[in-house]
């Protein structure tokens, strides 16, 4: 899916009174462990996710093994506790920690072809300045 159809589909689902900051790629990495089970189809584990954040939170939309979304989790910020953002020259790892103890761990792309959907400064800063940051 590109990212104009993305942001499309992400615009019309959002909750009122709510605008939109930007979105991006974002994909899970894999469980390695799977591989001792499974063989070469633990890269299955993986998941795609696209990002949007807006004033109010942060949307992860999940979308299927196809490209297609699939699933949608709306947090407002008050809901994540803490993130930790590494660095990266081609993706920058991002782990949420939820007060509820989930933990979403997520690769962000930065570099890559024009119809894949970036992490762009200015989001990441808003998700800096909205959410505390582990150091």
């Amino acid at each position: 899916m590109n990212k104009e159809q993305a942001k499309k589909y992400i615009e019309e689902n959002l909750n009122d009174g709510d605008s939109l900051i930007g979105f991006f790629q974002a994909v899970s990495p894999p469980n390695i462990w799977l591989f001792l089970l499974i063989g070469p189809l633990f890269i299955l584990s993986m998941r795609t996710y696209f990002l949007a954040v807006t004033e109010k939170g942060i949307s992860f939309y999940r979308l299927s093994l196809l490209g297609k979304f699939k699933e949608h989790d709306f947090f407002e910020f008050g809901d994540i506790e803490s993130v930790k953002i590494g660095k990266g020259l081609l993706q920058r790892p991002m782990k949420f920690t939820f007060k509820n103890n989930r933990k979403i761990k997520v690769k962000a792309q930065l570099k890559g072809v024009e119809k894949v959907a970036k992490l762009l400064p200015d989001v990441q800063k808003h998700i800096e300045s909205n959410i505390p940051l582990v150091q």
